[in-house]
């Protein structure tokens, strides 16, 4: 099993095929195999001449979970994903990411532009850079209410309860997923999101109750693309064929 140590913590990767290098960031309360692998897109990204790095981040999967909140927030898990490309001697690679994952992908854009050629934002919303209501400082204290549970949360509504069954399914662990709960995760400045002139396509669903939509994100950003998925949750977008298809089709490096 792979691992790479970041500070004193250490994070699983994996490798798939060959080709121009993909790093896949999760998102929270699950794993690069639960979030990605589990739903075709390591074969999906291969068959179209890439290369899937998956990583486990830290407090999910097989990599170390830390129960202190200030071993989390954006940098500290973006940290993650940059010791893997070192430990792989990986100079530029592409970056998708979903959910919180996608917090972690602009802070990657934002401070280290020079390692990434192009990005997938899924399951985004506008409140990454500071639009209401879908900021993860409205969002977080609900998911740290979900995971104090000690049975699933039938009470509160499904897209809340259903992190509830993520982390039982994925046998998590439920005091560091609450510490990355409560830590920080700031919006990016409009500034900030202009100046990413890495071509970016940001996917958001429909129905989205979680992050809610991402129009205003992708029109902040230097070379933002929007799609939206009609009937679309927070979750489907993961299992979406659909979607799949047109990450890796953006993801060909003739495709930019």
């Amino acid at each position: 099993m792979p691992t790479v140590e970041n500070r004193g913590i250490q994070i699983h990767y994996e490798v798939h095929g060959s080709g121009h290098p993909v790093v896949l960031v999760h998102g929270g309360t699950v794993n690069f195999k639960s979030n990605y692998a589990d739903f075709g897109w390591i074969e999906s990204l291969n068959n179209n001449g890439l290369q899937v790095i998956g990583l486990d981040l830290r407090g999910h999967g097989k990599s170390g979970k830390p129960h202190d909140i200030g071993s989390y927030g954006t940098s500290n898990l973006a940290g993650d994903v940059i010791a893997v490309l070192e430990k792989l001697s990986l100079a530029r690679a592409s970056l998708v990411a979903y959910s919180i994952g996608t917090a972690v992908a602009l802070n990657l854009l934002q401070s280290t532009p020079e390692r990434f050629d192009r990005a997938a934002l899924i399951a985004t919303g506008d409140g990454l850079i500071g639009h209401p209501p879908h900021t993860f400082y409205n969002i977080l204290p609900a998911l740290v209410e979900v995971l104090n549970r000690t049975e699933y949360p039938k009470d509160l509504p499904k897209y809340l309860s259903t992190y509830w069954n993520f982390v039982a399914a994925t046998d998590g662990d439920w005091q560091a997923l609450r510490a990355l709960a409560q830590a920080s995760y700031e919006p990016l400045s409009m500034t900030d999101a202009a100046a990413i002139t890495i071509p970016t396509l940001v996917i958001s669903g429909q129905k989205d109750l979680v992050l809610g939509r991402g129009a205003k994100l992708a029109q902040a950003l230097g070379q933002g693309r929007y799609v939206e998925v009609p009937g679309a949750d927070h979750f489907s977008l993961a299992a979406d064929s659909g979607v799949r298809a047109s990450v890796a089709d953006f993801m060909r490096p003739s495709a930019v």
